[in-house]
């Protein structure tokens, strides 16, 4: 009986420190891990950081991890401890793309994270330096034809959604592009703008400033429908190659374990700021739709793209990557 009621004192010790900590939550700086820093996701991750910040009282930091595409980060975050106290803000690259083309992954994109919000897809968009003697995409291909693996693009990385816009570019098209890695998007256009690179397949939100100001030339937009950032770009649906389309999104998540109370009051502050000024500013300058995704309804989103992405790169004949 005294054993009994001991077993019941200490359980009951245990719910009230438990419940205490949630109750607490959150007593000191959250940080959000930040794969892609300098990037479309850098200004993504400080936005969110502020309207989570305003909401749950409390520091919120972004923490730059940059490095393998993404992975590095990424995989940082799926080891951190799911207290609350370290998010991530990644793009489809990590979550989408690279479970996809590549052979194995250090991390497991679905099983490792809960998801929390996911903006609308925004669709790539044919970026290439003024040197080269073409003035539209059918140029671009001819001149890629004519020159194989003359033309070098630039990516983030190894496997990330810029690399395999340009592997799917390149295999419907049926063109050889030499594609260069780089650790970030920002020092990919780096070189686009100095001509170190001759191409990119990037985000609007990355390469509308250069468009506009005559430093890069913007082709094509890779999908259906023209976006209000570039409305004079065409898209590759209306210069009659409708597959060579390709989309990315970003992402916010939480390591796996982390509680369902603590993750729900992140998603209705995030579903409370989609209508905010910032937030729809952010949405229409990436090219994005005024739109997002919160929890399951993400989760169910993303294992539907995987499978069409499988579908994609199993059709293109793009090769798995080590």
């Amino acid at each position: 009986m005294r054993r009994q009621l001991l077993v019941m004192v200490i359980c009951s010790m245990v719910f009230v420190a438990l419940g205490a900590q949630a109750q607490d939550y959150p007593n000191k700086t959250i940080r959000i891990i930040n794969p892609f820093p300098g990037g479309p996701t850098d200004s993504f991750a400080r936005l969110v950081a502020g309207k989570l910040q305003a909401g749950l009282k409390q520091s919120v930091i972004v923490d730059a991890k940059a490095g393998a595409g993404g992975v590095i980060g990424v995989t940082a975050a799926a080891k951190s401890a799911p207290d609350g106290y370290t998010l991530l803000i990644t793009s489809a690259s990590t979550q989408i793309v690279q479970p996809v083309v590549k052979k194995s992954m250090p991390y497991d994109a679905e099983k490792d994270f809960v998801p929390i919000m996911a903006t609308g897809a925004s669709a790539s968009v044919v970026v290439v330096h003024p040197s080269l003697p073409v003035k539209n995409l059918r140029e671009f291909i001819d001149y890629a034809r004519a020159n194989p693996e003359a033309v070098s693009y630039g990516s983030s990385g190894t496997g990330t959604a810029l690399h395999l816009a340009g592997e799917v570019f390149a295999s419907i098209a049926g063109v050889k592009l030499q594609h260069i890695p780089y650790k970030t998007a920002a020092q990919s256009m780096t070189d686009l703008l100095g001509g170190q690179v001759k191409a990119m397949f990037d985000s609007p939100n990355n390469s509308s400033p250069q468009i506009k100001n005559g430093k890069v030339k913007g082709l094509a937009i890779m999908g259906s429908d023209r976006i209000s950032v570039l409305p004079d770009v065409p898209t590759t649906a209306e210069l009659g190659m409708p597959k060579m389309r390709f989309t990315n999104w970003l992402g916010v998540y939480a390591p796996a374990g982390t509680p369902a109370d603590i993750v729900d009051r992140m998603i209705k502050i995030l579903r409370a700021s989609i209508n905010d000024a910032d937030m729809k500013e952010y949405f229409e300058r990436s090219g994005m739709p005024p739109s997002a995704l919160f929890g399951q309804d993400m989760a169910q989103a993303s294992r539907v793209q995987r499978s069409e992405l499988a579908e994609v790169v199993k059709s293109a004949g793009i090769a798995l990557l080590d």
